[in-house]
């Protein structure tokens, strides 16, 4: 990787080399620390303040500054020459440094040191009294869904108290997969370390023997100076327990390029000014700049500690002014530690060269947050936070690791992307005919609802939680429920699923039992009957976000889809009839109805973890834990080109399909689930899967030849309900009469509706009821 495009070129002050900044300091830091003013050093460039002119500017008026210099007036420039930072408690002009003046003149920070051979190495003086804490309140912390990865919290109990911290990154010595945090989160080995994963907090693994805490800077850095000086590391690695839910996506970034490969032989000033950021579990994104480099935070012992990176706010320099004015404050937050810093590539001075076609570079993981300084913003009167971190190369190569960037992207969440294309995409072949304008709608837009089927066959469809779009069949998955586009549902997870088949103790009763009366199709039914019920493997109360509602969400669309064709609202009509498809693709598949859905809780496994401390755990887990993935992901994917030929063959429309309303959409939802289990009992894929072991080789073709033609026969049921649906919407809004516009939505257009929040909107299933059109209302 050309680490140019990150770093920029030189300046024209190339006399003093990184390695002479470190000469300097070394030789005077006695001298330095022994200020009573001054509170830490590090090497950088020197800054110039705002309101000073540039260069060009100076013989026409221009103005130069004598005032005090702190951080927050001051900034790096390109002419900027290199320069030890002396960080001091106040700022005191040169005058008062004579005789009987406050100060006594040797006190004064010497603006050059000189060095023996004849060096002369500018000093750069910058007021910032150290803070003991920022006044800016920690955001509210978002758990992942399913996977944890970079940017994600990690939890653990540390005497009696909940902890959170930030997880960096995955990495890897060849044989095992760990989780990149600090060593102070981590603790000591074999210590438990947790995440909240779905709203429930899981152990994730251990704390590893791999630790790093701290190391003499020549050790680190050969050939540089840098006496009774340690260099602050303090990484610690988590042993993950089950790899499937932990992925190499960085949040809010996706997949990173290659390491920032940094040492003696290319770690250069050059880096000073450019843009880095990061994600932090409390924070969230963090856009930040590299201030200086070996930061000398602390004297202890006789040692000096420092740390590679300063990293704080953006200045405006070689930055458009729209950008830099649109950049949120920069703050870290407790909570943070552990957050990977991403090197950004240097913008392009005249984008009208880019050649066409040409890919932007990728984010580069630069370092590890362990700590901060707070420090006085004396401009504003506040305090400004800076990240303290270690370069992620150095803790890589002394710990015998490399970055994984490939684990796991973007997994699915559940009955992945495929199943949900291969349902959508087979839609119009199964409509009727009679509706003229629904066909030619649908055809025109069936590539906005789900790719082609030539692309279905072609393609995994990772990452799509991070694209502009997302074909609406996935919408309520990748823009709903766990995308990043901004516009992410807390209540979207209960509409993906139901529980059909678990009995309440008090009768032995399911929801398959009770839905065979219709009165029982009732949203105040179904939340008394999840109070009646517990989780069977916790023993604990179901919460309102683990309350399956899948029938209900069929129930307020079609009734919304209605409206939509009653009142001309062709596009809209046409995201509903998309989203739609999802739910009735997950009422088709037998683990997303079942208490089965992930192994069976009534037949727990209790699994012995083996600590470092010489200390067993017991973690218990459903039996065939990971059937869902293996069923609804491995085998569907593995067969796709099967299914979309089964589909095909969906059997077409007639009149006695079609329903009045979304009650009766509701009653044809729990009839296709009831035909699902008939069909295939979710015993029975638990039983297989636990039969065929752990490895996944062989695994998805020995489920499809036991499962394969009944799962097709399963889709094409979804099939044709969806399709049942779509023209009894249309039917009953009289759309041929009052939808005149059928052509093709844009992709902007349909992602800008399915982004309001009054669009289908999603409820608990303690809400959803007063929302939903009563059958003769």
């Amino acid at each position: 990787m050309d680490l140019r495009a990150y770093q920029g070129s030189s300046t024209n002050y190339v006399a003093l080399s990184l390695k002479d900044l470190l000469d300097a300091r070394d030789v005077y830091h006695v001298h330095l620390m022994e200020h009573p003013n001054v509170v830490a050093t590090a090497v950088g460039r020197y800054r110039i303040r705002h309101e000073d002119s540039w260069p060009d500017e100076r013989g026409t008026g221009g103005h130069h500054g004598t005032g005090e210099r702190t951080l927050e007036n001051s900034e790096v420039r390109p002419y900027s020459w290199p320069a030890v930072l002396v960080f001091v408690e106040q700022w005191v002009e040169p005058e008062e440094f004579s005789a009987g003046r406050r100060y006594d003149p040797d006190q004064i920070v010497p603006k050059t040191l000189y060095l023996p051979d004849g060096r002369r190495v500018p000093v750069c003086v910058i007021r910032a009294p150290r803070q003991l804490r920022t006044d800016v309140a920690a955001t509210a912390i978002r758990y992942p869904l399913n996977n944890i990865g970079g940017g994600y919290p990690v939890v653990l109990d540390v005497q009696g108290r909940e902890h959170v911290a930030t997880l960096a990154c995955l990495v890897s010595d060849g044989h095992k997969v760990y989780g990149l945090t600090n060593r102070h989160v981590t603790g000591e080995p074999g210590e438990v370390v947790s995440a909240r994963l779905g709203g429930r907090l899981q152990r994730i693994g251990v704390s590893a023997a791999k630790q790093l805490t701290r190391i003499p800077f020549t050790d680190l850095y050969p050939g540089w100076p840098g006496r009774h000086v340690y260099v602050n590391l303090d990484v610690g690695l988590i042993e993950a327990d089950d790899l499937d839910v932990w992925t190499a996506q960085v949040r809010e970034t996706g997949t990173v390029g290659p390491l920032a490969d940094f040492s003696v032989n290319n770690l250069s000033l050059s880096l000073i000014g450019c843009d880095v950021r990061g994600y932090g579990s409390t924070s969230g994104m963090m856009l930040g700049e590299i201030h200086a480099l070996f930061y000398r935070y602390k004297s202890q012992g006789g040692f000096e500690y420092v740390a590679d990176f300063m990293i704080g706010p953006r200045t405006a320099v070689d930055r458009d002014p729209r950008e830099y004015a649109d950049t949120q404050p920069f703050i870290t937050r407790p909570g943070d530690s552990g957050t990977l810093w991403l090197l950004e590539p240097k913008p392009k001075k005249d984008a009208t060269d880019t050649r066409k076609g040409e890919v932007e570079p990728p984010l580069l993981p630069l370092a590890v947050q362990w700590g901060a300084h707070v420090l006085g913003a004396p401009e504003a009167g506040e305090r400004q936070t800076y990240a303290l971190a270690t370069c992620l190369s150095s803790v890589c190569g002394l710990l015998g690791v490399d970055l994984v960037r490939d684990w796991n992207l973007d997994q699915p969440d559940t009955w992945g992307a495929i199943g949900h294309f291969s349902i959508a995409s087979s839609i119009v072949g199964a409509l009727s005919g009679r509706f003229d304008k629904l066909g030619q709608l649908m055809r025109n837009n069936l590539l906005l609802m789900s790719p082609n089927t030539d692309t279905i066959l072609k393609t995994e469809f990772k990452g799509m939680g991070d694209d502009a779009f997302v074909p609406l069949a996935d919408v309520p998955d990748f823009f709903w429920k766990h995308g990043k586009q901004g516009f992410t549902r807390g209540l979207e997870g209960p509409n993906h699923f139901a529980d059909m088949d678990q009995k309440r103790p008090g009768d032995g009763k399911d929801l398959l039992a009770l839905t065979k009366d219709p009165k029982n199709i009732d949203a105040d039914v179904w939340d008394k009957f999840y109070e009646s019920v517990r989780d069977i493997l916790t023993d604990e109360k179901i919460q309102q976000k683990h309350r399956g509602l899948l029938p209900f969400r069929v129930w307020q669309i079609v009734d919304e889809m209605i409206e939509f064709a009653r009142n001309g609202k062709a596009a809209e009509f046409v995201c509903a009839a998309g989203v739609l498809a999802h739910y009735v693709g997950d009422a088709c598949q037998p683990l997303h109805i079942s208490y089965l859905h992930d192994g069976d809780p009534e037949q727990p496994v209790t699994r012995t973890v083996h600590k470092r401390d010489g200390t067993d755990e017991k973690v218990a887990e459903p039996l065939g834990k990971g059937v869902h993935a293996a069923y609804e992901d491995e085998m569907v994917s593995a067969k796709r080109r099967d299914i979309l030929a089964g589909l095909a063959k969906t059997r077409q429309v007639k009149d006695g399909d079609l329903v009045k309303n979304g009650f009766e959409a509701a009653q044809r939802t729990i009839e296709l689930m009831r035909d699902t289990f008939r069909r295939i009992p979710p015993s029975d894929i638990v039983e297989a899967f636990v039969e065929h072991g752990k490895g996944k080789k062989g695994r998805a073709e020995s489920l499809w030849k036991e499962f394969g033609e009944e799962t097709i026969a399963c889709m094409q049921n979804g099939t044709h309900l969806l399709a049942s649906l779509w023209e009894s919407a249309w039917k009953e809004g009289q759309g041929e009469q009052n939808v005149h516009a059928v052509d093709a939505l844009t992709e902007r257009k349909a992602m800008a509706i399915c982004a309001r929040k009054t669009f289908l909107p999603s409820y608990s299933i303690g809400e959803i009821g007063a929302k939903l059109k009563k059958p003769g209302a």
